[in-house]
């Protein structure tokens, strides 16, 4: 039923291609890569250009020329880490068997989702609170986009009749997508993945008035 989900992976794809950033040769992605790997242990308020150019093997003029400054450089390596993770989304979600149902399409689109965050390692910048300035770019994007998946499935499942009409559908996948992140601000402090894979697997039932079977 990868048809049926339209929502979510065209709207991932597109964020994918609108946040995907030309990367301009190595020396740009190699501090990218490093901007993404100091906030992984580092605050953005304590993380400087010149530290992440070090940690890139890059000079520090080089840094300064390929970035206007650190507000980009860091916006663009949270942007990275978000079409990262929508492409790794995309491509799990073409390999599956979708169910025939709504709220078990929620169950497999969340269980998928969660598998590929914490199999993007640079996707931490997302969940974790290091007080990277997100703006209106499409990292901050990525979590409305996310929230609108999650709600067509819910209003999917009022549709089938699996969820009684006249539940919240926004409020329910904001509370859905805010429990998400909270699992995985945990995971990427340390819980363990495979717990809470399964744990996001069950987030469904947070939505109320369901139907009985």
């Amino acid at each position: 039923m990868a048809a049926e989900l339209g929502v979510h992976s065209a709207t991932l794809y597109r964020w994918a291609r609108e946040s995907r950033h030309d990367p301009g040769g190595s020396t740009r992605e190699r501090l990218i890569g490093a901007a993404q790997d100091m906030l992984r242990d580092n605050m953005y308020a304590t993380v400087t250009v010149e530290a992440v150019a070090a940690r890139a093997g890059v000079a520090q003029r080089t840094a300064f020329h390929a970035f206007a400054g650190k507000a980009e450089l860091f916006q663009t390596a949270v942007d990275d880490a978000a079409a990262r993770l929508i492409d790794s989304i995309g491509t799990a979600a073409n390999d599956v068997a979708w169910p025939a149902t709504p709220l078990e399409q929620l169950d497999v689109f969340l269980t998928i989702a969660a598998r590929s965050i914490y199999e993007t390692p640079s996707s931490h910048v997302l969940f974790r609170d290091v007080g990277v300035p997100r703006g209106e770019g499409p990292a901050e994007n990525w979590h409305t986009a996310f929230v609108d998946a999650v709600a067509a499935l819910i209003a999917a499942g009022v549709e089938a009749g699996q969820i009684v009409a006249g539940v919240d559908v926004r409020a329910s996948a904001q509370i859905i997508t805010g429990a998400m992140r909270g699992i995985h601000a945990a995971v990427f402090d340390g819980s363990d993945a495979a717990v809470a894979v399964g744990s996001v697997g069950r987030l469904s039932a947070m939505v109320g008035d369901r139907t009985r079977a």
